[in-house]
């Protein structure tokens, strides 16, 4: 067990190390900021590792608290990224960062779409749409309610009230 989790642990602090190398270097800030969430994933899961090997379950909490605001922040980051221009970020801050420097393609276009010059639209004539013809609804007939006839309530004749007869008076 003690294996596995030096290699977990070696693997979580480079992932890490690479993480911090990105943020420092950039070259953007959408490349920082993707950095900055990747190293919040690896803290978190450097936090799960630990309580999985010390099966210690009292940083459950806190784990999720960092994994909501992971979420959110990606989240904001990714809206506020949409809004912005995004020809902005692919200039030459990422021409001059790649080694065959050359230039990037307009990226004007990423904002509204573009579609081709075809000429002389054509649109086939397919007629009037076909709906077959079904008839019209069938319902079962199942006659009228049955109710079983259960006659009129039954009360039992107990006859006239009796009094007992305890004879004259003396």
């Amino acid at each position: 067990m003690t294996v596995v989790a030096v290699v977990v642990t070696t693997l979580l602090a480079i992932g890490a190390g690479l993480a911090l190398l990105r943020i420092v270097r950039g070259p953007s800030v959408l490349d920082r900021i993707v950095a900055t969430d990747v190293l919040l994933a690896v803290i978190v899961m450097a936090l799960a590792t630990e309580a999985a090997f010390s099966r210690d379950a009292t940083v459950l909490p806190v784990l999720a608290v960092l994994s909501i605001l992971g979420f959110t922040g990606a989240v904001s980051v990714a809206r506020f990224a949409i809004r912005r221009n995004p020809a902005a970020d692919l200039g030459a801050s990422h021409a001059s960062s790649r080694p065959d420097a050359s230039p990037r393609p307009d990226a004007s276009h990423l904002g509204a779409p573009h579609a081709p010059d075809l000429g002389a639209s054509h649109t086939p004539d397919l007629g009037a749409p076909h709906t077959p013809d079904l008839g019209a609804p069938h319902t079962p007939d199942l006659g009228a309610p049955h109710t079983p006839d259960l006659g009129a309530p039954h009360t039992p004749d107990l006859g006239a009230p009796h009094t007992p007869d305890l004879g004259a008076p003396h």
